[in-house]
């Protein structure tokens, strides 16, 4: 443990801005892209980050340390420098991947007509297991054990275990294939990797109901709609009616003109009446991708085991 604080000016200018006291400033879009980028840089995950800082953290050197814990002394030495390179100079971040295209044609046709895709076991079956057992291990589920599926656990919110470290969940996020689908979707390889959390959503009983959200978007309406991927991974077989993703193909096409009518709450709710909802049942580690200008959604689990998902996607580090 460090007793001195390194020099990471970053670190303190942080720790202001996240102090809950702190005025939002103008610019508060663009200390966002500087956050998601140091939380990506670090592969640590906002809400753990957010739950120390406002719940143990007392000092800069103090966060430091808990980062260094974390993630350890060369991996964090390694990423300050490659953020302060970025942070200072406005460096690209890391890309050292190969420019091979994984998609077809007839596949980026698809995505340019429907605004998803889904790759089938594109994850291999082993990664999809070990991030499994992490996540039964974590909740404490027995898959052989029905009586252990439904845990109170304080890092599941609703669907979502703000669950980000272990060698597992990293595996799949560094996925040197993944990067080349986002890479070519994106026309970039300068991307770096959201640090983002796992799902499990398991079957509904009589006293257990569905805990995830109806039809959606995840979209910053201040900003506006954006060409923003959202994607995840199917960690065990998804029929139909365990809990299938769903969401609206080809709305990419008609947001824009949809929301200069009608305010986001007005249009989501006439489009969970008016429009056809695709359910995308698959394997174990298939890819699911979508554009955030789809309205999408979890569903219940109605068979006889839980549903595992891990999330994935790429930012682009611009401001």
């Amino acid at each position: 443990m460090n007793n001195t604080f390194d020099a990471f000016p970053f670190l303190s200018f942080y720790r202001s801005k996240r102090n809950p006291h702190a005025q939002k400033s103008q610019n508060e879009a663009d200390f966002q892209v500087l956050e998601r980028v140091f939380l990506n840089t670090f592969e640590v995950g906002l809400f753990e980050v957010y739950e120390f800082l406002y719940q143990h953290c007392t000092s800069d050197l103090q966060f430091e340390n808990w980062l260094i814990d974390l993630k350890g002394r060369a991996f964090y030495e390694k990423k300050k420098a490659l953020f302060n390179d970025w942070h200072e100079n406005k460096q690209d971040v890391e890309d050292d991947f190969s420019d091979t295209a994984i998609l077809s044609d007839e596949q980026l046709s698809f995505w340019e007509a429907n605004g998803y895709l889904q790759l089938n076991e594109f994850i291999t079956k082993e990664d999809c297991d070990d991030v499994v057992a992490l996540i039964c291990t974590t909740l404490g589920v027995d898959l052989e054990s029905p009586a252990t599926w439904y845990p109170q656990h304080e890092m599941l919110q609703g669907l979502m275990l703000q669950l980000y470290q272990g060698e597992p969940i990293e595996k799949i996020r560094r996925n040197e294939r993944l990067f080349a689908v986002f890479a070519q979707l994106y026309g970039t390889k300068k991307l770096i990797a959201n640090t983002e959390k796992v799902s499990y959503n398991p079957p509904e009983t009589d006293s257990f109901h569905f805990m995830g959200s109806a039809l959606h978007w995840d979209i910053d309406f201040n900003l506006g709609p954006k060409y923003y991927i959202q994607g995840l991974v199917y960690l065990n077989d998804v029929p139909a009616d365990r809990g299938a993703f769903s969401l609206v193909p080809r709305f990419h096409k008609k947001i824009d003109d949809v929301l200069t009518e009608e305010s986001p709450e007005v249009a989501i709710a006439r489009i969970k009446e008016t429009e056809k909802v695709d359910y995308l049942a698959g394997k174990k580690g298939d890819l699911i991708l979508w554009l955030e200008k789809l309205p999408h959604a979890a569903t219940a689990n109605r068979s006889d085991l839980p549903r595992f998902v891990q999330y994935v996607s790429f930012l682009k580090p611009i401001i």
